[in-house]
């Protein structure tokens, strides 16, 4: 059972883990209310459930406040919540299709309900409705009550939600309040991930029900949809499964059909179908059978009862009465337009003016009452009146596709009626409200007179010619006007103003018409076309009969023939429209036009007598054999069979065959139609040659019971022996008509084969059929009593196993199925399997079956082990990594199975699956690690905390050697979890085997004795003397605090202040930053502080000078690598630093004089000369201090001296201006190129850091080979690019 809970409208997405926990805390609170009933949850999700109607309260909404954000409480139920107890609740009601009932989850699932009784906050899942963010994730809350979280077994909720996370790409977070019973979800993502993951979540924990749910009976194959992939979607969007229950026999699939009114009360036949799923999934699916119901499963119903004369007032003004029925019931209705007064009196059977209603039946039943209950009052209401208004006019009452009657009938409730075109009544019929006649006889009035209406007669106009009717010669100029834009000239010169000609053959008067807002342009309009229908005298015109197939000769390309014969002659040529079949051409000059008829071919006729049946083969599909027959431009025209009623090819003519239905006109150039016929009459000898080789037919008789092996699945064998053989098959039951008694009775269970194709694969493929029904005859049907248990082994995985067995024997093997027995039966028809097919093929299945089952029976043996719940966590060990080692050495696999017991003392039973040796090792493994629990212990020990800095050492040190020493594990993992200092007090928890806890105690007590009486000492040690007596890495020190057990603490220095308010107050300072602290045993302090005044006198400080103008050459490079290598301190003097940005980029103090500028191959470079600013500045002079022992003091001299001397024999600076992008392939891999240009020329290099700038520092020759180098290493980069 689900329902929705809304979240306030201005609530804002936020990531942070703040946020994430307060929307947390709300799903909580907006619960708490039924907090004081969570003890008689259980109890009253069920009476709930009961109940088919349950009270619902609906509350409105209000705008969340911002919430203010607590401190985090630990000891806090609502902020970390336990599981809640189980409960179980009973399916809700079902409600059947076309009749609803009010359900608990209808009534419960509706969005915005935020209230839940307690009984329902048990029983009832709440999705909150999503928090949209402006990168389009969101965010939704859904609640579950705890009573359905399944217990500990195979798979715990963390695993749901990860493999809910793992589908769906969505984010999970949970929490279980014991306060409400509540689980709360937080689900984060993309809009289709949040819903995927809802839908699985769902799926996991939603209380399952199943129900029955009636449908109609020709809805079912709607439902299922092609190959049952409508199904498949439903089932896929709702996360329900949905059983669909087999067609009876006899029965018929649904097709929409046309009902009158005695089949309309007759109810449709409703079937059951079951949908399993928890409450909200099922609603869901409940909405889309129905969505698709309605669009299917509909029937079309024609209403004869109502008059035509009243369609307009049942429709309304543009239809708003009848949109707002269809509307109301949910249906499709369609209303003819009525406007002529002589509709009602046209024969039935010519025009259908019934009402036709599409939709279920009582959708149609409430709009037939709807439409005759409107028909009754407008009866009563409606009077008639008629007047008679100019025939000219009657368009303008009409107008524009009816728009003007809509006008009147929305102004005034009036319609009116309007003779047919063809008619030559006057008269209107105006119908309504007898108020409303006068007003819509007014509005008649003005939309009639709205315009100006003449008209010129074309046939009064010309007096009659021998050999030519009046009426011919005023069609001839209508067209000749029309074709050539005469008319269409003159409504363009007169603004407003339209001309109408007559549309229709067989009228005795031709008028033409013309329409204007003002009477003086209709006025000048008509004199303009009478004018130009004067000028058309029948001398002009004349007409020439030519076949419609030569029409185009005589236009020519583009028109040009026609052309010619205007600009040579003057005469025009109207030549009837492609579409029409009409002979007549209308010119002036008759004797060009034959001429040209003539010319164009010699035109003939030639009639094929094929018969019809054979018609088909020559047109082809689509006409497409036929059209290849003629050609991509065909100059011949085609007819098949009886001509059209009324046309030139209808008539017969004197000398001509009469046409059949067998008959194939064909028209065209002499040569073609002989092309033309000869290739029909191929093609037909083709057919029937085709016809008489596949007439050959035979007919045997099969038994009925292995009509389905030669059909097979789906008609699969019968499709594949069609497309193999080329030949059709019918087969019919003989004794389709009896029933089951009669065939038993009269033994006719046999199936009639008829085979029709050509002779030879007729008879192979009947000889196949006959071989699989021989084979059907040999089969046989074999028992085998395998146990259950091992019936999911030899099935194999979505059954691989079996499937294999079948396809390599041929056979059929069926496994029971618990499901398919009867409560009362004997449970030992479970271990029956049958294994159906040939005899050969089933003794090589019963064989490998057995032969499987045997190995299962040794491979596949089971054995439990029931271990406490504390045990557990040792067995599985982090995250599973024990548990796993077990399984892989014994290849067994073990399954934990918990008790749904809520006591946490329920024993814990460990399922082990594989082979007899592998259980014996799966089990000792085991045993061994309950055997090593059994015998750790917990034991806190008193230590001061003053101690524990001291028990711990540095990184852990002390503690590991303690561990190790008390033959504890040596990996830090396992080290772990031994020993843990209590931060808060003076306990130490000391946690694992006995033996070595009591050894680890025994150790830090006679360690802590020992510290309680150490003492402490001091030394004095100059601060610039620290590092060379500490050593590297702290060196010094560690020896001589392990050769004398103490503990030596430096000062820090690097709060160091330099100088002071006074005299006093310094030396205090540079006092206490060199004194140097030891702890111990009186005697083990002092022989400490003898190794450290040794120290002392061990090192030693010296300076060292350079002239001041090669500091950069020395020095450049830092200091820190003397400390490092040589352990020695090199003070450089005050203000000074270690580096100079590689020295690359450092300003050179030289005279113009002393610089050189180029520039080669497009690089720019500057030459300084440094050996006449070196003789300028030998007096200037930078000391540095050297502190350390002797031995390295001396050693750091001679390096320094031999830097000195490379710098003095440096006497030219080369800056050269490198683009970036060459630098690395200067330097090359690990800076070989670099160091090759170096070792070559005899100078260093600087190449700054993201600038261009290159400085070379030697000798003049070593400076120019190393620019000529970098040069080559650029150039020739440049080619290769």
């Amino acid at each position: 059972m689900l329902s929705h809970t809304m979240l306030p409208e201005n609530t804002i997405e936020t990531s942070s883990a703040a946020a994430k926990m307060q929307m947390l805390h709300q799903a909580q609170d907006e619960s708490a209310a039924a907090s004081s009933a969570a003890a008689t949850a259980t109890a009253a999700a069920t009476a709930a459930l009961e109940d088919s109607e349950p009270d619902v309260e609906t509350i409105s909404i209000k705008e969340a406040t911002p919430r203010k954000v607590q401190s985090l409480d630990l000891n806090s139920i609502s902020m970390f919540p336990t599981l809640g107890s189980s409960a179980t609740a009973r399916p809700a009601a079902t409600a059947t299709w076309g009749a609803r009932s009010k359900s608990t989850a209808g009534k419960l699932g509706a969005v915005g309900d935020q209230r839940r009784t307690p009984a329902a906050a048990a029983a009832a899942t709440a999705t909150a409705a999503p928090r949209v963010s402006g990168s389009g994730n969101i965010q939704e809350r859904m609640q579950i009550p705890s009573i359905q979280v399944p217990g500990f077994g195979k798979s715990t909720v963390g695993d749901h939600v990860k493999a809910a996370m793992v589908s769906s790409g969505a984010r999970i977070e949970s929490t279980t309040s014991q306060a409400t019973g509540l689980t709360t979800f937080l689900i984060s993502g993309k809009p289709e991930a949040v819903a995927k993951a809802r839908l699985c979540l769902r799926s996991s924990f939603a209380k399952k029900e199943t129900i029955k749910y009636l449908v109609p009976s020709s809805a079912r194959p709607h439902l299922l949809g092609s190959k049952g992939r409508t199904l498949h979607t439903i089932q896929t969007k709702t996360g329900v499964l949905i059983n669909i229950p087999r067609r009876e026999k006899g029965e018929t699939t649904f097709e929409p059909v046309t009902l009158n009114e005695d089949d309309l009360d007759a109810e449709e036949e409703m079937v059951p179908i079951d949908i399993e799923g928890d409450a909200e999934s099922i609603k869901a699916a409940k909405e889309e059978i129905d969505s698709i119901i309605s669009k299917a499963c509909r029937i079309t119903y024609r209403l004869t009862t109502v008059p035509a004369t009243y369609y307009p007032f049942i429709a309304g003004a543009r239809n708003v009465n009848i949109q707002a029925i269809q509307q109301e019931t949910n249906t499709r209705i369609n209303m003819p337009f009525h406007v002529s007064s002589q509709d009602d009196e046209d024969d039935e059977d010519a025009k259908d003016t019934a009402i036709v209603i599409q939709g279920d039946r009582k959708s149609i039943r409430k709009a037939i009452e709807r439409i005759e209950a409107h028909y009754k009052e407008i009866e009563s209401t409606t009077r008639v009146m008629t007047i008679n208004i100019p025939k000219r006019q009657h368009r303008f009452l009409v107008g524009t596709k009816g728009v003007h009657i809509n006008e009147i009938h929305a102004a005034t409730g009036c319609t009116i009626e309007i003779p047919p075109v063809d008619s030559t009544s006057d008269s209107i019929v105006v119908r309504g409200p007898e108020a409303e006649l006068i007003p819509a006889l007014t509005l008649i009035m003005e939309k009639a007179n709205s315009s100006q209406v003449e008209s010129v007669d074309v046939t009064a106009i010309h007096k009659p010619v021998a050999g030519k009717s009046k009426t011919e010669h005023a069609r001839h100029v209508t067209k000749y006007l029309s074709a050539r834009n005469k008319l269409r000239k003159i409504e363009q010169d007169h603004d407003g103003v339209q001309i109408s000609v007559p549309r229709t053959e067989g009228q005795t008067a031709v008028t033409i018409e013309i329409v204007a807002k003002t009477r003086s342009e209709v006025e000048a309009a008509r004199a303009k076309v009478q004018e130009a229908v004067k000028a058309m005298t029948p001398v002009l015109f004349d007409t020439v009969q030519v076949e419609p197939l030569l029409h185009r000769h005589i236009v020519g390309r583009k028109g040009q023939n026609i052309n010619r014969l205007r600009e040579a002659h003057g005469v025009e040529v109207i030549v009837p429209d492609s579409n029409s079949d009409s002979h007549e051409i209308i010119l002036a000059a008759k004797q060009e036009v034959d001429k040209l008829a003539n010319d164009a071919t010699d035109f003939s006729t030639k009639v094929l007598t094929v018969p019809a049946r054979l018609h088909r083969n020559v047109i082809g599909t689509k006409g497409s054999t036929l059209n290849a027959i003629m050609g991509l431009e065909p100059t011949t025209s085609v007819r098949l069979g009886l001509p059209r009623a009324g046309s030139t090819d209808a008539t017969k003519k004197a000398g001509t065959p009469a046409l059949t239905e067998d008959s194939i006109v064909i028209k065209g150039p002499k040569d073609e139609v002989e092309r033309v016929a000869r290739e029909i009459l191929a093609l037909v000898e083709e057919a029937k040659h085709h016809q008489v080789m596949n007439s050959y037919t035979v007919t045997f008789d099969i038994p009925a019971t292995a009509s389905p092996h030669v059909i097979g699945k789906g008609g699969a064998n019968i499709n594949k022996l069609t497309e193999q053989f080329q030949v059709k098959f019918d087969l019919n039951d003989r004794a389709a008509g009896a029933d089951d008694k009669t065939r038993k009775k009269t033994g006719n269970e046999t199936m009639e084969v008829t085979i029709q194709g050509v002779k030879k694969n007729v008879e192979t493929a009947r000889e196949t059929i006959i071989k699989m029904v021989e084979q059907i005859a040999d089969a046989t049907v074999a028992k085998l009593n395998i146990p259950v248990a091992h019936h999911s082994a030899l099935i194999g995985a979505k059954g691989h196993y079996v499937r294999r067995l079948e396809e390599k024997y041929g056979v059929r093997i069926q496994f029971p199925k618990a499901a398919d027995l009867e409560d009362d039966e004997d449970q030992s028809k479970l271990n029956v399997v049958l294994v159906s097919g040939g005899k050969k093929g089933v003794q090589g299945a019963k064989e490998e079956l057995l032969e499987l089952l045997e190995y299962e029976k040794e491979n596949n043996n089971t054995v439990e082990l029931v271990v406490e719940p504390k045990m557990l966590p040792h067995i599985v060990g982090r995250s599973g990594v024990k548990i796993n080692e077990i399984q892989e050495s014994s290849q067994t696999k073990i399954d934990i199975r918990r008790s749904t017991d809520s006591d946490e003392k329920a024993e814990v039973r460990l399922v082990i699956n594989g082979s007899k040796a592998g259980l014996k090792q799966a089990q000792k493994a085991i045993q061994e690690i309950i055997e090593a629990q059994k015998s750790q212990v917990e034991e806190l020990v008193e230590i001061n905390n003053k101690h524990h800095k001291i028990l711990i050492g540095q990184g852990g040190s002390t503690l590991r050697e303690i561990i190790a020493k008390a033959g504890g594990p040596s990996e830090m993992s396992a080290q772990a979890g031994l020993v843990k200092f209590q931060s808060n007090n003076n306990a130490v928890l000391l946690k694992g085997d006995k033996t070595i806890v009591e050894k680890i105690k025994a150790e830090m007590l006679a360690m802590v004795a020992e510290q309680d009486s150490w003492t402490t000492i001091y030394i004095q040690i100059p601060a610039s003397q620290h590092r060379q007596v500490i050593g590297p890495q702290f060196l010094h020190v560690k020896e001589i605090e392990n050769r004398h057990n103490v503990r030596i603490q430096f000062p820090n220095n690097k709060n160091k202040k330099e100088g002071g308010k006074d005299a006093e107050s310094n030396a205090e300072a540079n006092a206490a930053n060199e004194r140097v602290t030891i702890k111990g045993l009186r005697e083990n302090c002092e022989k400490a502080k003898v190794d450290l005044e040794a120290r002392i006198k061990s090192s030693a400080s010296r300076s060292f000078s350079i002239p001041k103008r090669h500091r950069q050459a020395v020095f450049g490079d830092g200091v820190w690598k003397y400390r490092n290598e040589f352990n020695v301190v090199v003070v450089l003097p005050r203000g000074e630093g270690g580096r100079n940005n590689n020295g690359a980029s450092k300003r050179i103090d030289a005279d113009e004089n002393q610089v050189t500028h180029g520039l080669t191959d497009g690089l720019s470079w500057e030459l300084y000369d440094m050996s006449e600013s070196a003789e300028e500045g030998d007096e200037a002079q930078y000391t540095v201090q050297l502190q350390g022992t002797e031995t390295a003091c001396e050693a750091v001299e001679k390096h320094l001296e031999g830097l000195l001397k490379k710098a003095q024999a440096s006497t030219h600076i080369l800056k050269i201006r490198v683009p970036t992008t060459y630098h690395g392939l200067i330097i090359g891999s690990g800076g070989n190129n670099i160091k090759q240009i170096e070792a070559e020329s005899g100078t260093s290099t600087k190449i700054a850091r993201g600038e261009e700038l290159i400085t070379i520092t030697g000798p003049k020759e070593g400076v120019e080979k190393a620019k000529q180098a970098i040069l080559r290493i650029v150039n020739t980069s440049e080619k290769r690019g």
